[in-house]
Formats: structure tokens, C-alpha cells, sequence
């Protein structure tokens, strides 16, 4: 008998890129996949909390979740073989190094954020299936404001430069276009520093100009897959908002981080709006 077993790991959008994967494993090998929850228990961040089991509860049913002693050596070991022996993939963003090690007869550990989704059978069929699952979850009245993702908090940090942080006028340019086509009721900005937002610019566009209340990662991800309209930051919890929410009208950034083009995710299907990072 084979035991897989998944590394969850980063903040909420990481965490469903490791789902669909651990859902892509249970495809594949019509095994029930262990999801490795105990890196969580090393850290405090609010905002890195594990959150998918609130998000959607059946996981608990579909997965058998660790976190035992054994979990912690085990996510411990694939840190330390992720630093010191596994090099960055070419065909992955920088800091995404997907592996799997066979550390015992028949026993799996598979770590990384996956962010990768393709055209294969497979992924379709998974992407379809992970959809199918969330739609009771996510789907409520969609709301007719178009939806902007502008993330800053973090990316402002030093350590977190690679990313890039996408010009408020990118936004606009993409905001334009969108409301030249549809006659949304406003516009509703998403950010981690609304403080940042240059709320006057917008206005140009629309004069019905709101900010989201913010809480719960899992309550905003919710509000945000129930518009018409998204247009995601380079972040993957606004990306996953508007695939799980079949938004409408949505789009994302050309560029994912710096010098690096979200076409690397696969995605093909998703529409890109112009920016530089």
C-alpha cells in the first residue's frame, strides 16, 4: 500500500495550490492523500494560520490531516532538504522547488507551493473537480462592482523585494478597459494597505468608490470571488478568488514578480493586463 503524503504550507492562496496538488495525487493514484498541516504549529503570523479546513470542511473527510510529532519531523526534514540539495526549477517561479522524496518502503512526502497549473488531462480534470467541490462554499449573490486586488503589505518588505509591487496606474489602465464594457455599480478596492490607495484616482473612473472591510482571510477570499469583475494583483489569493469564483470578467497581471511573466503558471486561459515589476 502507498501513503502520499502533501506539505501545506504559505498563506492562503498557497495553501489551495497545495490542495489542488494533493487533489492531483488522489487523481492519479485513487489513494487518500495526507496533508501535512504541522508547519503551522512553528509559526504565529495571523496571516500564514492554516485556513483551509475552515474554508472547506469536508477536507477533513477527503484528506487525513497530521500534525503529529512524526508530521513535524517530517516537515522539518523537507525543509532542510529544500535548502541545502534542491535547486530552483526553470520552469517555476523563484522559491517554488517542487520535490517528493520516498523516505520509507511505499511512503511518499511531497513538498513545495506547486504553483503550476497546465493543459494536461489530468489538471483539467483536477481544476474541474476542485471547482465542482468549492462552488457550495464560495457562491453567493454576485455583486456588480468590479473588484481590484492591490496588494502591498509584505511586498513592501526587503525581504519579499522579488516580488514587485504592480503601479497604481496599471490598475487604472485595466480598470478602464473593463468598465468601458460593463456598467458595474462601482468599484470596490481590495488591499492589505488601503492607507497606500490613492483614493482620488479612482474616482475618475467611478465616483462609486469603496474599500473592503478587511477580517478573516477566508471571508475576504469569499467577498472577492463574488463580483463581476476582478482584476487580481500579482498574488496568488486573488488569483484563486476569481478561478474558484468563475468570475465573469477577470484578469491578471502579465508579470507575476520580477522579470518573471505569470505565464509560467500555466493558466493560459486566464486574460493578462499589461504591467512591469
Amino acid at each position: 500500500m502507498f501513503f502520499h503524503e502533501v506539505i501545506i504550507k504559505g498563506g492562503f492562496g498557497n495553501q489551495i495550490f497545495c490542495l489542488f496538488y494533493a487533489y492531483k495525487l488522489s487523481l492519479k493514484y485513487k489513494k487518500k492523500i495526507y496533508l501535512n498541516i504541522s508547519g503551522y504549529s512553528f509559526g504565529d503570523r495571523k496571516d500564514r494560520a492554516f485556513k483551509l479546513n475552515s474554508f472547506y470542511p469536508p477536507l477533513v473527510d477527503e484528506f487525513k490531516i497530521t500534525k503529529n510529532t512524526f508530521a513535524k519531523v517530517l516537515y522539518l526534514f523537507t525543509r532542510f532538504i529544500e535548502r541545502f540539495f534542491v535547486k530552483d526549477k526553470k520552469n517555476f517561479i523563484p522559491g517554488d522547488k517542487p520535490f517528493f522524496i520516498n523516505y520509507w518502503k511505499n511512503r511518499y512526502i511531497h513538498s513545495g507551493y506547486f504553483q503550476k497549473i497546465n493543459q494536461s488531462n489530468l489538471e483539467k480534470k483536477c481544476l474541474a473537480l476542485v471547482k465542482k467541490k468549492m462552488k457550495p462554499f464560495i457562491n453567493k449573490e454576485k455583486s456588480n462592482y468590479l473588484a481590484i486586488h492591490i496588494r502591498r503589505g509584505d511586498y513592501l518588505n526587503n525581504n519579499h523585494s522579488i516580488y514587485g509591487i504592480i503601479d497604481q496606474k496599471y490598475f487604472i489602465k485595466e480598470a478602464r478597459n473593463f468598465l468601458s464594457k460593463n456598467n458595474y455599480e462601482g468599484i470596490r478596492i481590495f488591499s492589505d494597505s488601503p492607507d497606500l490607495i490613492e483614493k482620488h484616482i479612482f474616482m475618475k473612473l467611478h465616483q462609486n468608490i469603496v474599500f473592503d472591510r478587511g477580517g478573516e482571510p477566508v471571508d475576504v477570499f469569499i467577498r472577492m470571488a463574488n463580483h463581476k469583475g476582478l482584476i487580481a494583483s500579482n498574488s496568488s489569493f486573488s488569483l484563486w478568488a476569481g478561478i474558484l469564483g468563475d468570475v465573469e470578467n477577470f484578469s491578471i497581471p502579465f508579470y507575476w514578480m520580477k522579470n518573471v511573466k505569470s505565464s509560467i503558471l500555466g493558466l493560459k486561459k486566464i486574460k493578462r493586463y499589461e504591467c512591469y515589476l
